[in-house]
């Protein structure tokens, strides 16, 4: 190989303490090309003062955008075609330089090159790091580097002709536990932003920690190194542990919430609804009533409770003009930058742990259908009078089966209860769907256009909105024993318009209509 026709790639953050005796390694090479990301230690310094006396070292600067796309970025920067790619904390062997030169490469030709892992000085022959291959020459017409943010790899092509050496590079790899366990903090917290996709649990963390340790100091023989060797071992298990343990808590962090809460001139019963949201042991980030055009009496309930209330409290207005609580409920939901949307009747009487037992389920794609436990007539008019309140000012409730918190009951409800599109192909109607209570992501509403605004009047509003739902590739799971709140008796409501607005539910059943505004 004519070493003068080989561009070197060495992508650096703070790399001054081996940089030197890496870049006099390379001085053969044609052209380096050296892509600093923000040093701030004399990584730049040493790097300039080389470039006096080799005057073929290229600087360029990048913010971090990943180690992929940071090699591909370099390579744009290299004139020459043929590619040598080396870490700032390695070293070049003169036996590998002579190698090279007798190689006869062409441009399906991947080289391969032994690595010596070194930690504070001693050549580490276990623990997973030996033997180290690593690909380093190619053609740039042939292949590049993946996109991946930590563990970036050569794309291989299927014609690749791998060339192992026996000599290639010296890797100062670690010279001390604090390099051990910044690396891991570092690579733990990019590999679980890369592979938000994938599935973790604290199980499999600890699972796969404990075998990581057992594989390195065990099998691969970390127990000959003495100190070294557990070491080693110990934090490439802390590594795996605490990689599965982020994407465990970035994939179950609880989404930002609002609360919807619908009224159209029942104060009293809205008001009660909101001293329950007062005393939730987790709130939403907001509550927001969706109001379809009550009197000023409303308006002057939410200011005085404005005034006081635990987390902001928007009141989202809308003129009087027949029933258009569709509207109002899409009005509400597009005035709030919350992830996650729960709505509820404003005569609900919520359950201190409502927000967190929605939350405990929230996932993507699923319409999380809420229960109730009606109360009578007698019961309501008690509450709404004064009625009986124990000692932390809560209206006593009456007591019902359906009334009891069994997390565990409901967690196999929710796994037992999912229902998809193909329902349809069998059901005219999801029996159960009440917009009284219910949950889902704000993406997937906006996906399908909201509640449809064609229905002016009570009935299938709810059920025309899940069939969009899940035609849209969504699906319905039912939240029982969790996510509890009673409902205040009312008359019942007007049915006059039910045939119709079946007519209209009909049409999206049988068109498989996901947007109403899209026919």
């Amino acid at each position: 190989m004519d070493f003068s026709k080989i561009s070197v790639i060495i992508i650096v953050k703070n790399g001054g303490a081996t940089l030197l005796e890496c870049l006099n390694s390379l001085k053969n090479f044609g052209e380096i090309v050296l892509l600093d990301n923000g040093s701030s230690d004399d990584t730049l310094e040493i790097a300039y003062k080389f470039k006096q006396e080799f005057p073929n070292l290229r600087i360029e600067k990048s913010e971090f955008i990943g180690f992929g796309a940071l090699k591909n970025l370099a390579l744009s920067y290299a004139k020459n075609e043929v590619i040598f790619n080396i870490d700032a904390d390695e070293v070049l062997e003169n036996s590998c330089c002579e190698e090279l030169a007798l190689l006869d490469f062409d441009k399906e030709c991947i080289v391969s090159l032994p690595r010596q892992n070194l930690y504070k000085g001693e050549w580490i022959k276990a623990c997973g790091w030996y033997p180290d291959y690593v690909l380093r020459v190619f053609h740039k017409d042939f292949t590049h580097f993946n996109d991946n943010v930590v563990h970036e790899s050569l794309i291989i092509p299927q014609n690749a002709n791998i060339i192992k050496l026996k000599a290639g590079l010296k890797h100062y790899a670690y010279d001390n536990i604090y390099g051990l366990l910044d690396k891991m903090q570092f690579y733990s917290d990019l590999w679980a932003q890369q592979n938000l996709h994938k599935k973790a649990s604290m199980l499999k963390a600890l699972v796969r920690g404990s075998f990581k340790f057992i594989r390195d100091y065990c099998f691969k023989k970390g127990f000959l190194y003495g100190y070294k060797g557990f070491i080693i071992s110990f934090c490439n298990s802390l590594g795996v542990f605490f990689k599965y343990a982020k994407l465990y808590e970035l994939t179950h962090k609880a989404p930002t919430c609002a609360l919807i809460i619908t009224t159209y001139n029942q104060k009293k019963r809205l008001g009660l609804v909101l001293d329950s949201v007062k005393r939730l042991e987790v709130l939403p980030q907001e509550v927001l009533i969706a109001d379809d055009g009550s009197t000023e009496e409303t308006a002057s309930l939410i200011k005085e409770y404005q005034k006081t209330f635990p987390c902001p409290l928007k009141h989202i207005w809308q003129e009087d003009r027949g029933y258009r609580l569709n509207a109002s409920r899409n009005n509400a939901i597009n005035s709030t930058q919350c992830e996650y949307i729960i709505i509820v009747d404003g005569d609900m009487i919520l359950d201190s742990h409502f927000i967190k037992d929605h939350l405990d389920f929230a996932k993507h794609k699923v319409y999380l259908q809420g229960g109730r436990i009606i109360l009578n007539q007698a019961q309501t008019d008690e509450i709404l009078n004064g009625g009986q309140y124990d000692k932390n000012n809560i209206p006593k409730l009456p007591f019902a089966f359906k009334a009891l918190r069994i997390p565990l009951l409901s967690s196999l409800i929710y796994k037992n209860s999912r229902i998809t599109s193909e329902v349809f192909a069998h059901k005219e109607l999801i029996k159960g769907v009440r917009g009284c209570n219910m949950s889902f992501y704000r993406a997937d509403f906006e996906s399908i256009g909201g509640f449809n605004e064609n229905f002016m009047s009570w009935g299938r509003d709810d059920s025309e909105f899940v069939a969009r739902f899940l035609f849209n590739g969504g699906e319905l799971r039912r939240l029982k024993f969790k996510g509890i709140a009673y409902h205040l008796w009312h008359k019942e409501n007007d049915k006059t318009e039910l045939s119709s607005n079946h007519k209209l539910y009909l049409h999206t059943i049988q068109k498989r209509i996901k947007d109403w505004r899209i026919e």
